[in-house]
């Protein structure tokens, strides 16, 4: 709940900070009568035609995230993400020990990926991409993978994973606060497909050697869920 507190402030300050980085129209009056002019300052507007972009905020559930947004026509873009994870750490160290009779695995933490391609449409009429307003479909595939070691019975280590299929209709805001750097904010709702393919060690009777002999058990879990998201990405641009 404090993690959501914090982004919303954020979000309130970035908002704000938008507002008057990039006002509308300034009318300027001099003269009066027939001598009245009126000139009219339109808002400031990066001329860049790419962002590489980096989003902080998601360190927190273990995502290095890493993307690169190209304009491809006056009012749209395309954005690629593409950057590694690691398990078990933040709010991303899920626990995928399916062990139901005794905690005899641990569970290790390993690199995994995450690539995503979104297009983005800019509909206010005097901006072009890449400047202020958005709205954005975004596909993204992310894999965390883990180890698994058996703590009681000398079983070899082995990997699992947990693999998410996420499509989310994002709405955002990107200002540039000077002629290269970018904030870009952004929230969205969506649904997706969760799978973890794990195991845990099980124990099968040997009737000849009055024993148990220990082998790995593999699992594999298949949801849907709903999902909500929100950030913020910082951006260097650059043109042509």
């Amino acid at each position: 709940m404090k993690n959501i507190k914090l982004i919303l402030v954020l979000f309130t300050l970035g908002f704000s900070f938008a507002g008057n980085a990039q006002r509308d129209i300034v009318i300027i009056d001099k003269g009066y009568g027939s001598d009245r002019e009126v000139f009219k300052k339109q808002p400031r507007l990066n001329d860049n035609t790419s962002i590489v972009k980096f989003s902080p905020l998601q360190m927190i559930v273990g995502e290095i995230n890493l993307s690169y947004e190209l304009q491809t026509s006056i009012k749209g873009s395309v954005e690629f993400g593409l950057g590694p994870t690691i398990s078990n750490i933040g709010f991303g160290g899920q626990s995928h020990l399916l062990n139901p009779w005794g905690g005899t695995q641990q569970e290790t933490a390993a690199m995994g990926f995450f690539a995503s391609v979104a297009y983005r449409y800019y509909p206010l009429d005097e901006t072009e991409a890449l400047n202020r307003f958005y709205i954005s479909p975004v596909l993204k595939y992310r894999m965390y993978n883990f180890g698994l070691n058996d703590l009681a019975n000398g079983l070899d280590p082995i990997r699992g994973n947990e693999v998410n299929a996420n499509f989310t209709f994002n709405f955002g805001y990107q200002v540039w606060v000077s002629k290269s750097f970018a904030l870009d904010f952004f929230t969205g709702i969506g649904i997706g497909m969760e799978t973890v393919n794990s195991a845990y060690s099980q124990g099968v009777y040997n009737p000849i050697t009055l024993t148990y002999d220990y082998n790995w058990k593999e699992t594999s879990i298949t949801a849907a869920r709903y999902l909500f998201t929100m950030g913020i990405k910082v951006g260097i641009g650059s043109h042509k």
